[in-house]
């Protein structure tokens, strides 16, 4: 973890979350603001926030980067309407927005019979 000051009263943490590098700038009021550096495609690198503090950006980060689950029925929904389809390399994925900058993407995807909607 690499810690800087960018003025008298704002911090600016870089560290790794989810395999990604990610900057959390610390306005003087204590909120928070948290974006990646150097991902694709570039949105993905816009500020979130602000957040409360650190750990509630980090929390939302890993949040929205985590895999979707699906319970069966909603697969076999999926597999219905073709959202859900097999690839060569990867195997079974869905089309989903991705949680973080919005676009559609392929993903994969944890089914749980306990998993809710």
């Amino acid at each position: 973890m690499c810690d800087h000051q960018t003025s008298p009263q704002t911090m600016t943490v870089s560290k790794v979350l989810c395999g990604l590098r990610v900057e959390i700038f610390t306005y003087p009021s204590g909120e928070v603001l948290l974006r990646t550096v150097d991902a694709y495609p570039v949105n993905r690198n816009d500020w979130h926030g602000p957040y409360a503090d650190a750990a509630q950006a980090e929390a939302d980060f890993v949040d929205r980067h985590a895999l979707p689950v699906l319970t069966p029925e909603e697969v076999r929904r999926r597999r219905l309407n073709g959202t859900l389809s097999k690839t060569h390399e990867y195997g079974e994925m869905i089309l989903a927005f991705h949680r973080w900058t919005g676009a559609t993407c392929l993903t994969p995807f944890i089914v749980r019979p306990e998993a809710r909607a």
